[in-house]
């Protein structure tokens, strides 16, 4: 098994071309929305029908030949194997491999693993056990999701307004990194934020020193 790293990566404008139009590739079309997404399958699923006629994905209509994978990801950012056979995905992923393209395979080992992902607003936690246990991610996604509240994207932007202020507040990056510490560990913050971001960001001022500056 490969050391995988994870990495998080804007697929704005990228290419994925998907190979499957069943549940599988339904789902990974769904993940990679923001990206420009090709789904070539003789058959698609409803809601990939609806994703086409909406102008999310661009549905190619074919049986996929083993001859015909190399032109079909030409210029793409990462091909995902997902039809119903094994042997083509292995097929589809070689050749993503010696086009120098990112390869995730359905049914196989991949370069690339599509994580289990948890989304509060801005916020993303991506799990995975490598492709090991998927029942195993979806039960840690499941979990996790339902422990974080959401108040965790109104704290990100609280982070964010503090951390501005304190780069003219308060000298030295260690100094800085303990207060925004100290706020996230502060439940009078947290409580705040439920009624008013004005009022947790006055809460969150407490922690700054009143002589502070550079």
């Amino acid at each position: 098994m490969g050391e995988y790293l994870p990495l998080f990566i804007d697929f704005s404008g990228k290419k994925v071309v998907i190979f499957g139009g069943g549940a599988v590739g339904e789902r990974k079309a769904r993940y990679f929305a923001p990206a420009e997404v090709v789904v070539v399958s003789p058959r698609f699923t409803e809601c990939l029908e609806a994703m086409g006629g909406e102008g999310l994905v661009r549905l190619d209509r074919r049986a996929v030949r083993k001859e015909d994978i190399g032109g079909l990801i030409a210029g793409a950012f990462l091909a995902v194997a997902a039809t119903g056979d094994r042997a083509l995905n292995d097929d589809i992923a070689r050749a993503a491999e010696r086009s120098g393209v990112l390869a995730n395979n359905a049914t196989g080992e991949s370069p690339a693993i599509v994580p289990s992902l948890v989304q509060k607003g801005g916020v993303a936690v991506a799990i995975s056990t490598g492709g090991r246990s998927p029942a195993m991610s979806r039960y840690l996604r499941l979990r996790i999701e339902a422990s974080l509240g959401e108040d965790v994207e109104k704290m990100v932007a609280l982070q964010e307004r503090l951390r501005e202020h304190l780069k003219s507040a308060v000298r030295g990056q260690n100094r800085r990194e303990e207060i925004l510490w100290a706020v996230l560990d502060d439940p009078a913050v947290w409580e705040a934020l439920k009624s008013s971001e004005a009022r947790a960001f006055e809460a969150a001022m407490g922690h700054v020193p009143k002589t502070a500056g550079r």
